[in-house]
C-alpha cells in the first residue's frame, strides 16, 4: 500500500510503494541461514580439536581467517539492505544509491579473501594429512594459483573504472571494463580451482589399504566440498543474468547477495566437515583405528626394512604401536588420520 512520508525498513522516506518485502526476506533468511552455518562448523571444528587434546593447525586458522572475511560479506549484504537493496532503484533516494555503490565496490575485499583462505585451508589440510611429495608439490602450486587468483580480482575491482569514483558515480567522465567479463574473469577461474581442489586427494585414498566400502567413505568425506563448486557454477549464471537485467541494480541484485552469502558459508562448512571426526562416528567403529593401525604397520616396516625382511604382522603391531601413539599425542585425533602414508603411496613396499 502507498504510504506518505512513511519511515520504510530501508531507513527511507517520502511516497513509496513496497511490492518486494518478500523479496528482501529470502536476502535476510539466507543472510542469517549462512552467518550461523559458516559460525556453527567453524565452532565444531575448534571444539573437535579440544575434545582431543590437540593443538590447532594451520587450516585452523585460516579458515578462521575465513570466517571472518565471512563477517564482513556479511555485514556488506546488512549494509546494502539499508541502503536500497531489493528495492527498485527509482524509489531509493540518491544519497543512499551513492551508499549502495560504494559498497557494492568494496564486496570484492572481503569476498575474494574469504573464498582464498577457504581454498589455503583445504589445501594445507591436504598437506598435513597426506605427506606424499607429489601431493605436497600439487598443494604449493595451487596455492600459489589461489593467491595469484585472489590478488588480480581485487586489482581488477579496483580498477574496474577509471578514475576509480566513477565505480559509485556514474554520472563523471571515465570508462568502466565490462561487468559480464569481470564476472567470468572471476567465477571461472574460482569454479575450476573449486574443481581441481576436490579430486586431488582421491589418487591417495584409493591407494589406502582399505576396504572398497572404507574407500568409498573416506572420499565421501571429501567430495562433500562438491557443494561447493555446485554454489560457485549458480553464483556465475546469477551474476551473469545481472548483467543482462538492466539498469534496476537494487532490485536485480537481490538474488545475487543472496548466492554471494550462501556459498561462502557452504564453502567453509565443506573445508571444516573431515575435521570433526571426533564429533560424529562414520562407518564401523574399528574404521579410523584400522587407518592408524595401517599408518603405524607402515611406519614400523620402513624402519626395520634395512634389517631384516621378514617380520611377523602381530610383531610389526606392537612395535609400532609406541610410534604411532607418539605421532598422535602430538596431532591429536585427526578427522582422517593418512598423514605417514607418504611412501606407501610412492610404491615403496615395507
Amino acid at each position: 500500500m502507498p504510504s506518505t512520508g512513511s519511515q520504510t525498513s530501508a531507513g527511507m522516506s517520502g511516497n513509496i510503494y513496497q511490492p518486494n518485502e518478500s523479496l528482501r526476506t529470502s536476502v535476510k533468511v539466507s543472510l542469517v541461514f549462512a552467518f550461523l552455518i559458516s559460525t556453527v562448523a567453524v565452532a565444531l571444528r575448534i571444539w573437535a580439536r579440544k575434545l582431543t587434546g590437540c593443538k590447532l593447525f594451520l587450516d585452523d586458522y585460516l579458515i578462521l581467517i575465513a570466517l571472518l572475511f565471512k563477517y564482513g560479506c556479511s555485514i556488506g549484504v546488512t549494509m546494502l539492505l539499508f541502503n536500497g537493496l531489493g528495492y527498485h532503484m527509482d524509489i531509493v533516494p540518491k544519497e543512499q544509491i551513492d551508499t549502495y555503490f560504494k559498497i557494492g565496490w568494496a564486496n570484492p575485499f572481503v569476498y575474494t579473501p574469504c573464498v582464498a583462505f577457504i581454498k589455503l585451508s583445504v589445501l594445507a589440510l591436504y598437506k598435513r594429512l597426506f605427506s606424499v611429495r607429489y601431493m605436497v608439490i600439487a598443494c604449493n602450486i595451487m596455492a600459489s594459483v589461489v593467491i595469484l587468483w585472489a590478488v588480480s580480482i581485487i586489482v581488477a575491482d579496483t580498477l574496474s573504472c577509471i578514475p576509480i569514483k566513477k565505480s559509485w558515480d556514474q554520472t563523471i567522465e571515465g570508462s568502466c571494463i565490462d561487468m559480464a567479463s569481470f564476472y567470468y574473469g572471476m567465477q571461472i577461474p574460482n569454479i575450476v580451482s573449486d574443481l581441481i581442489i576436490l579430486v586431488m586427494p582421491i589418487k591417495v585414498v584409493v591407494g589406502l589399504p582399505i576396504s572398497k566400502t572404507q574407500r568409498l567413505l573416506l572420499s565421501g568425506v571429501f567430495l562433500v566440498g562438491g557443494l561447493t563448486f555446485i554454489f560457485d557454477c549458480v553464483r556465475l549464471w546469477v551474476a551473469i543474468q545481472l548483467t543482462k537485467s538492466g539498469p534496476d541494480i537494487t532490485y536485480n541484485q537481490a538474488p545475487t547477495a543472496m548466492w554471494t552469502c550462501t556459498e561462502s558459508a557452504v564453502g567453509i562448512v565443506g573445508a571444516c566437515l573431515p575435521n570433526l571426526r571426533p564429533l560424529f562416528k562414520f562407518g564401523s567403529s574399528n574404521f579410523w583405528s584400522q587407518l592408524r593401525s595401517s599408518r603405524g604397520s607402515s611406519k614400523k616396516g620402513l624402519m626395520n626394512s634395512n634389517t631384516t625382511n621378514t617380520t611377523s604382522t602381530s610383531e610389526t603391531e606392537t612395535i609400532a604401536k609406541p610410534h604411532m601413539i607418539d605421532h598422535i599425542s602430538e596431532q591429536g585425533t585427526q578427522g582422517i588420520e593418512v598423514h605417514r602414508y607418504s611412501r606407501y603411496a610412492e610404491g615403496e613396499k615395507h
